[in-house]
């Protein structure tokens, strides 16, 4: 035996022992190209299984890989037209062989379209590229079929019907099979340390959703993760450290973000999650979100306090969605499309919300231009607003409705040309800033709309030098106000 073989094996071990079963698989599969004993294609069924119930392959590259792999193995046993079964069988040779696209290629010889020479010469490439073992049967069926014109595919697939025949399982060395044994009993003791892990989780996560400000609750459920070798433990403990050590963090967290977000279901961007004390508290809906029917929450929700909806459109059920009881602690909803939020309904916890505007072009002269802030208003905690990509008229739009009576906050965002602060508590409760001096007309009528939250101070910033014109355009534009810091 190789020397190869050896090393993969070994590699396999240590990456179980790590709680990398997605490169231990990857080394199984490294290890039976080097040799394709039997022994080694159950050993990796097994895992593929565990792997598959757990959906682990959304982590990481070779996630991909695998889950591309599988993928393909399905669709190969699918029926499809002439063109689509060529194409899957093009797709196989651009992947490393592995057992699970065998049964594919199998499958694929009882459709009447591949009798036809072209695909059996595909089909052919694609069985001498991931090599025995392989049932000759369906083979020797196929070339029973195919017309005598087509002689050329034939005498091809003769010959992979000779290279089944003529395979041998090979026998593993002593070394390999005890390097198996070895990963065998890692597996097995990984297994007991998976099951107790979810154990622990079931135990303690309740409580801790119950009262999330109780540190000493998470702080003992990481202790026991850490004895099974759980990596979310480790988070636990370093994000609960007053010095962590953010490398370690980042690392853990490219590792396995996306297997400790599977609890948040499939309505999550992928890899976006930020984890705070070991748990989900901020989360991206994915672009697909917009178009499902959102399932009920899980208890992982408990945790979370942020959504970016990432204009994500919506839906009154989306709205129902977020009154559900497990979205109770979220209190910041990111990147909402204006027009959606009068659909938001009222969760009751979310104090800060961030719109995605104008308002204006879209639904200025519309019953929606009148009532979307005036609806905003009937939320019972929000106390800020931030209003994004606004125009000039959003300003007067918000000052002039109920909601602009209640807030703490308002933070407005010209498209990144102006920016205006509304703090009605503040000493100078009014801040706005010119940041391109192009926009200094737009700004001016800023100004003016901004009396309309009050006049009692204001501060005004630009980013850059304007002129001894333009600053007398903007003090005649801030004239209504009583006190004016020209910052």
């Amino acid at each position: 035996m190789s020397e190869a073989l050896h090393s993969h094996l070994e590699r396999a071990v240590e990456c179980i022992a790590r709680y990398e079963e997605q490169e231990a698989l990857g080394a199984v599969l490294d290890a039976w190209r080097e040799c394709r004993a039997p022994e080694l294609v159950v050993f990796a069924q097994d895992l593929e299984a565990r792997l598959d119930s757990a959906e682990a392959e959304r982590a990481g590259q070779a996630a991909e890989a695998r889950r591309a792999a599988r993928d393909l193995a399905r669709k190969l046993e699918e029926r499809g037209t002439p063109d689509e079964v060529e194409a899957r069988l093009d797709a196989v040779l651009g992947m490393l062989p592995e057992p699970r696209l065998i049964a594919g290629l199998l499958a694929i010889t009882r459709l009447t379209s591949v009798a036809e020479p072209q695909a059996v010469l595909k089909l052919c490439a694609a069985l001498w590229h991931v090599g025995p073992p392989f049932d000759v049967a369906p083979l020797e069926a196929l070339h029973a079929r195919m017309r005598p014109a087509a002689w050329a595919a034939a005498a091809r697939l003769s010959s992979v019907i000779g290279l089944g025949l003529d395979w041998v399982p090979p026998e593993l060395d002593a070394k390999a099979r005890q390097l198996l044994a070895e990963l065998r009993d890692a597996f097995r003791v990984r297994g007991a340390y998976a099951s107790r892990s979810a154990s622990i989780l079931a135990q303690w996560l309740p409580r801790i959703h119950a009262n999330p400000e109780d540190e000493s609750v998470r702080l003992v459920m990481a202790d026991q993760l850490l004895e099974v070798g759980d990596p979310l433990g480790e988070l636990i403990m370093l994000q609960c450290s007053a010095a962590p050590d953010s490398e370690r963090i980042d690392a853990l967290l490219a590792k396995h973000v996306r297997s400790w977000e599977l609890p948040l279901g499939g309505l999550v961007e992928p890899g976006t999650t930020r984890f705070e004390r070991g748990l989900p508290v901020a989360v991206r809906m994915a672009g697909r979100a917009a178009s499902l029917i959102p399932p009920e929450p899980g208890p992982a929700w408990c945790s979370v306090r942020e959504i970016n909806w990432a204009r994500v459109g919506w839906s009154v059920v989306h709205g129902q969605w977020l009154a559900h009881p497990h979205l109770r602690g979220v209190t910041r909803m990111r990147r909402v499309e204006l027009f959606w939020a009068r659909l938001m309904g009222q969760p009751p916890n979310v104090s800060r919300l961030e719109l995605c505007g104008p308002v204006g072009p879209h639904l200025s002269g519309t019953p929606a231009a009148a009532d979307v802030f005036d609806r905003l208003a009937l939320l019972p905690s929000l106390s800020w607003l931030e209003l994004c990509d606004a125009y000039v008229s959003d300003v007067s739009l918000c000052a002039n409705s109920r909601l602009a009576t209640k807030l703490a906050r308002i933070d407005i965002i010209g498209q990144g040309r102006w920016t205006l602060t509304v703090t009605p508590g503040a000493e100078v409760p009014i801040e706005a800033t010119l940041v391109s001096e192009r926009s200094i007309e737009a700004f001016e009528r800023v100004l003016l709309a901004a009396e309309r939250f009050g006049t009692r101070a204001l501060r005004v910033r630009w980013e850059r030098r304007l002129d001894a014109g333009c600053v007398e355009r903007l003090r005649r534009a801030a004239s209504g106000f009583s006190h004016v810091d020209w910052a």
